[in-house]
């Protein structure tokens, strides 16, 4: 990180928060894949860009249709996956996320992460726009369940999950191609959107999507936005603040900056 040009604008930050009290979060890859965790979309190492690339329309498989016709197969393409979230940690940007929310220069997170990290850390009111992996939705009769106890049972034996009230398939409980976003999960995010006066944006290329439209509109009704990412995003343009670095390092710096935690 540079010392000198990042140390300065996470005072910029700082100073923002201190300024605007009802600030969200929005997380995206960028930070489970400090925790070791692979993203879902980017070019050439995404988890989704790598299934894609396997024989067998694994595209395909990955979909909700693809799961209901052949949940095997999709079982035995996500089993990587699968074993690198329950293994996974919350890293020292989710853990500086949680202090400024404890410490109130945030009110919630709306993440695009479905790794429960944000929750491992501590963070109290997290809107999980792409589901989460700690539950399983039954895909006959709709029931959900405990994801992680099907996770590590499938994990040990190799059976497909199968639901306890009907018998049928359980799928994670995340949002694959063909499904909509979760009604209550959109209702709160755009509520919080509506309700903010400042957007923290963390982790996240706005690749596209129904979220990046929202924070789009946000900012043209006059949210400010702050930027912390690797990459340049399409947003960099409207933001106050831009920090191009590691997140697992900026984020800490901020929250000491501010005697969170």
């Amino acid at each position: 990180m540079d010392k000198n040009g990042n140390q300065r604008k996470i005072g910029q930050i700082a100073g923002i928060l201190l300024q605007h009290p009802f600030c969200v979060a929005l997380t995206g890859a960028g930070l489970s894949t400090q925790s070791g965790l692979p993203d879902f979309r980017s070019p050439g190492k995404g988890l989704w860009t790598q299934l894609e690339k396997m024989p067998d329309s694994a595209s395909a498989v990955m979909t909700l249709q693809g799961f209901k016709i052949n949940p095997e197969e999709f079982y035995s393409r996500f089993r990587l996956f699968l074993e690198r979230i329950l293994s996974a940690k919350p890293n020292p940007a989710h853990i500086a996320l949680a202090e400024l929310e404890s410490s109130g220069y945030i009110q919630a997170i709306i993440t695009m992460n479905g790794d429960m990290l944000h929750q491992k850390a501590g963070s109290q009111r997290v809107i999980e726009m792409h589901g989460t992996i700690d539950r399983a939705v039954c895909i006959s009769c709709y029931q959900p369940d405990d994801g992680m106890v099907h996770w590590q049972q499938y994990l040990e034996n190799g059976v497909i999950p199968q639901c306890r009230h009907c018998g049928g398939i359980m799928k994670p409980d995340v949002i694959l191609t063909g499904e909509q976003l979760p009604v209550k999960m959109v209702m709160e995010a755009k509520k919080l959107l509506r309700e903010s006066n400042l957007i923290l944006a963390v982790g996240t290329s706005f690749s596209g999507g129904p979220v990046m439209n929202w924070i789009e509109k946000a900012c043209e009704g006059g949210k400010k936005i702050v930027i912390i990412n690797l990459t340049p995003t399409i947003l960099d343009t409207v933001a106050e603040v831009v920090i191009r670095a590691d997140v697992t390092e900026v984020l800490p710096a901020l929250a000491m900056k501010l005697g969170a935690g």
